[in-house]
């Protein structure tokens, strides 16, 4: 099935496994501009940014990320936050416990937590 299936259904919290990190980000991006669908990404490395340029108060920090998610969100529209590596931050409980609230409360939002990882180690909270 295809991402923007998923995305029309508000499936809220889906993982992409590739190792093909920028070329997957690029279709996202790419879909995102077709839909008119907001489009914002986080790595460790470049931290939250969002239209392409970087949120400095939300640099590198993966929970700020998640918390982000709810504020990115646009009335009447669908906002998209790929979280690269992710699979990396899940062992946390704090980080848990705030996918799991957006994932939730992304369905009112429309707000849409994509993670992209070479691996699924999804925790048995998030199942």
């Amino acid at each position: 099935m295809r991402l923007d299936v998923y995305v029309r259904a508000c499936f809220t919290g889906i993982w992409i496994t590739s190792h093909e990190h920028a070329e997957a980000i690029r279709e996202i991006g790419e879909l995102c501009r077709v839909q008119n669908w907001n489009f914002a990404t986080w790595n460790v490395a470049t931290g939250l940014q969002v239209g392409g340029q970087s949120v400095e108060d939300q640099a590198i920090d993966p929970l700020a990320a998640i918390n982000a998610a709810g504020a990115l969100a646009v009335e009447d529209s669908t906002t998209i936050l790929v979280l690269e590596n992710f699979h990396r931050f899940l062992q946390s409980a704090e980080i848990i416990q705030s996918v799991a609230r957006q994932v939730l409360g992304g369905k009112e939002t429309r707000t849409i937590l994509v993670v992209q990882a070479p691996v699924v180690h999804l925790p048995a909270e998030l199942e």
